[in-house]
């Protein structure tokens, strides 16, 4: 699951990252909108990942059983902070990336 779950982090860290460098290349966004934006895309599998897991754990008080396993209970912090550093990380590389990029020339 965490293989998975890491797989698609980095699937959408790739696609943001390629759409948004092409947006700050074409002048269509500044450089710090580039980075801010990208930020919050990186924050989205944290954010997916923390509603589901609530999610889960209401839906267990409320029907009385099970439906996580004593496992992911217990790793849930240990994800969020590989999620919130895999964020954190791939948003301080995009800005250096993003520091670098010049202007294409006769873009608006």
């Amino acid at each position: 699951m965490v293989l998975i779950l890491l797989a698609a982090v980095l699937a959408l860290q790739g696609w943001t990252w390629h759409r948004l460098l092409g947006r700050v290349a074409s002048g269509q966004l500044t450089k710090l909108q580039g980075t801010l934006r990208y930020g919050l895309w990186a924050l989205v599998p944290l954010l997916l990942f923390g509603a589901s897991f609530f999610g889960a754990v209401g839906l267990e008080e409320w029907l009385g059983m099970a439906l996580l396993s004593e496992s992911l209970s217990r790793a849930t912090l240990l994800i969020a902070a590989l999620l919130l550093g895999a964020a954190g990380l791939g948003s301080a590389c995009f800005a250096v990336r993003c520091a670098f990029v010049k202007r294409v020339a006769g873009a608006a």
